[in-house]
């Protein structure tokens, strides 16, 4: 319950920066070095790391907080290298065409969409 109450306020402190955290920080840093008692320097979030606790970290980008749905699927097979940390949050953190989705390890990562092929009105 309180790990839940820590994100949602770790998610307001980054609503003043504006920005926002990158994905979970896969480090050993299990207790929270900062937070509502102990804010971080200008320009910094405070973020959640994969044990629980949370540190000051740049923000990863100036999201304003729209999440944007780029067209196309997910790819079914997903491609590329095997990495099992997760590098976006959503299709907003993605450039160009690129689409947020799960890769080979599944993990979210940026990568190329399958492409919607249009209805053939055969029933």
């Amino acid at each position: 319950m309180s790990y839940c109450i820590l994100l949602i306020m770790l998610s307001l402190l980054g609503l003043s920066h504006g920005g926002s955290c990158p994905p979970t920080l896969p480090v050993d840093q299990c207790d929270a070095a900062c937070g509502p008692n102990t804010e971080c320097p200008e320009k910094q979030l405070c973020c959640p790391t994969a044990c629980g606790g949370a540190m000051c970290v740049d923000a990863m980008t100036d999201r304003h907080f729209v999440d944007l749905v780029k067209p196309g699927l997910c790819p079914e097979y997903p491609r590329g290298p095997w990495i099992c940390t997760h590098t976006c949050t959503s299709d907003s953190d993605c450039p160009r065409t690129l689409k947020c989705c799960p890769n080979r390890c599944g993990a979210q990562a940026c990568q190329k969409p399958d492409l919607v092929l249009p209805a053939t009105g055969n029933a």
